[in-house]
């Protein structure tokens, strides 16, 4: 069977521009099956080979072979393909190739992991002894064979799309490995292969891992997982990461929305301020655990620099999300805030799947060499939503209801997953006296007016003494790419801005939904003003990207770019500071808001 889950397969397409693959390293004990530059037999000769071609005693004694990279492309761009870069050429211009690898295998598959790093382009399906192990995300669904071609080409990105192998269709001594790539079309640039199979003893890992907060983060941490069963025990083994005895904490679990999946979610609390703590997933029932995770609290005061990463607009293909994901982690971060549109799943049962990816890139870019798993918080967006807003879906404004099951009907996977910020939708996290982050809801599971503006103003005027305070919110005031008079960005500044504008302690505002990269000019009572507010955004994080408006002719704009990126925010004392970094991580803006007057 084939199922999507990134901790085990990882897919890199070939980059016409590269200085090398972005391969993760294989863990200690690993044993290499096949290698990237692997001598394989292959066919393209443009003939139908049925589905006798993938099974294990198929002759393929007529088939040509050669060391991989196997492909073709023009103008020498093989040669700057991954290493160990083009080495065989294949016949040009066909739609489907057909590659055969044998390779022996000795010791237990029940107790091995079976893990494969590919180099592909355009698209393929994956056999091990005959049984499909897998296939690319541009590769179709359904039945596929000579003449499938992908649905896009790969437009050189580096792809991370994994599988789960079953690791009993490995067999003790002689297996094959047999791939059929398919190209978009018969007039495709170009083709290639690469493979490396490896096995590593079995590790009791989650499916997903992430953490988060409920409450105050210098002293607490919620920690989500999913298993693809439901245990009998939840526990979370922990401590200082110096050592010492561990202590136990037990949680709740409930069925992922729509799926065989578990969402298990315990959360520590009494934690020590500014502190490194180990943890592991245990299951006593089973007489087993995971490894050792780490993670940090925060520290009691902003005695020391204090730094996250914001954005929005996540997960359109695995590629890009854990690209940025990738450049964000290389900044040691305290936690990532994201604005919402997470998976872009609409709250719909068929699309799941982008979930699973979502949790499989999340857990497999968050989670650092040694172990540190990064936290993030998350608000609503549209692409959370059946009808992207509480009125949509032909619902209209009338059958709005301010309760829980009308929220989790609608967005039935944002509720589900996550523990903040909870219901109704929106919330508030306090780090100690010195930041605030505030969470909102533009129109999505609940209305901008009414109880959310009420809760908004109360909220800030109890906030009066905390130094830093920043929205987060999905539709922006001040749009980069939509039109300024949409409808619920007037909403939003008819009913949130003056209430910003009231707070001394908000210079900065975090918005998204555009695809794009915006700064705003400082904005007062809805014109530039030097003792005003910042708008920063508009949401590409590891989106496609959309054209800007035309900065010179638009009054509240500074700077904007079509660009994924994120935004470093470091803030200590009165000081914060904003760096706008690319996917690719170059730094394209960088701005530094004193404090208002």
């Amino acid at each position: 069977m084939k199922i999507r889950l990134p901790m085990v397969l990882m897919v890199i397409v070939c980059m016409y521009a590269s200085v090398g693959p972005v391969r993760a390293d294989l863990s200690a004990g690993s044993q290499v099956l096949v290698d990237f530059d692997a001598v394989w037999q292959f066919h393209d000769g443009d003939t139908d080979l049925g589905v006798e071609w993938r099974e294990l005693d198929y002759d393929d004694g007529a088939w040509r072979e050669g060391p991989a990279l196997l492909g073709y492309a023009p103008e020498g761009r093989g040669e700057r393909w991954p290493g160990p870069a083009l080495q065989t050429e294949l016949e040009p211009n066909l739609v489907t190739y057909y590659f055969r690898k044998t390779f022996t295998f000795e010791g237990d598959a029940e107790h091995v992991r079976v893990r494969l790093d590919q180099i592909i382009d355009d698209a393929a399906v994956y056999y091990l002894n005959g049984e499909e192990i897998g296939r690319s995300a541009l590769m179709p669904e359904g039945d596929v064979g000579h003449g499938t071609t992908a649905t896009d080409n790969t437009n050189p990105e580096i792809e991370h799309d994994v599988f789960d192998i079953d690791a009993s269709l490995l067999r003790e001594g002689r297996n094959v490995l047999a791939v059929m790539v398919a190209n978009s079309s018969e007039r495709s640039s170009d083709i290639c292969l690469g493979v490396r199979l490896s096995v590593a003893d079995a590790v009791q890992a989650p499916v997903a891992l992430y953490l988060t907060w409920q409450r105050d983060p210098t002293t607490t941490m919620t920690i989500h997982w999913h298993t693809d069963e439901r245990h009998d025990d939840v526990i979370i083994e922990y401590g200082l990461a110096q050592g010492g005895e561990l202590s136990r904490a037990e949680g709740d679990r409930r069925p992922m929305t729509y799926s065989h999946r578990h969402v298990q979610m315990v959360e520590l609390t009494g934690l020590e301020p500014g502190s490194n703590y180990r943890f592991r997933i245990y299951r006593p029932g089973a007489g087993n655990s995971s490894r050792f995770y780490h993670f940090r609290t925060m520290p009691a005061t902003d005695d020391r620099p204090i730094r996250f990463a914001a954005g929005g607009d996540t997960h359109h293909r695995d590629a890009t999300f854990g690209r940025t994901n990738r450049q964000a982690v290389a900044y040691d971060l305290d936690f990532i805030v994201w604005g919402g549109d997470l998976a872009y799943a609409d709250g719909r049962e068929d699309r799941l799947y982008r979930w699973h990816s979502f949790f499989d890139t999340l857990t497999e870019t968050l989670v650092t060499d040694d172990g540190r798993v990064v936290p993030i918080i998350v608000a609503i967006g549209n692409h959370e939503v059946r009808g992207h807003y509480y009125r949509g879906d032909d619902r209209g404004e009338e059958a709005y209801e301010d309760t829980d099951a009308f929220r989790e009907k609608i967005a039935p996977y944002f509720y589900n997953l996550f523990a903040f910020p909870g219901h109704p939708g929106y919330g508030v996290l306090d780090f100690g006296q010195y930041m605030s982050i505030v969470l909102l809801d533009t129109d999505h599971s609940g209305p901008i007016d009414g109880t959310q503006t009420e809760w908004l103003e109360k909220t800030l005027a109890e906030r009066e003494h905390v130094r830093h305070v920043f929205p987060v919110y999905h539709v922006p005031a001040y749009p980069s790419h939509r039109d300024y008079d949409a409808w619920v960005s007037r909403r939003v500044r008819r009913h949130w801005l003056p209430l910003f504008e009231q707070a001394g302690n908000i210079r900065v505002v975090f918005e998204n939904h555009d695809h794009t990269y915006k700064r705003t000019v400082p904005i007062r009572n809805d014109e530039p003003n030097p003792d005003g507010i910042v708008y920063l955004g508009d949401g590409a994080w590891g989106v496609g990207v959309r054209e800007v408006h035309d900065v010179d002719q638009t009054w509240y704009l500074e700077r904007a770019a079509s660009v994924r990126h994120l935004i470093l925010a470091t803030v200590q004392g009165q000081f914060q500071d904003f760096k706008v970094i690319t996917e690719d991580g170059k730094l394209i803006d960088h701005y530094i808001a004193h404090p208002r007057e």
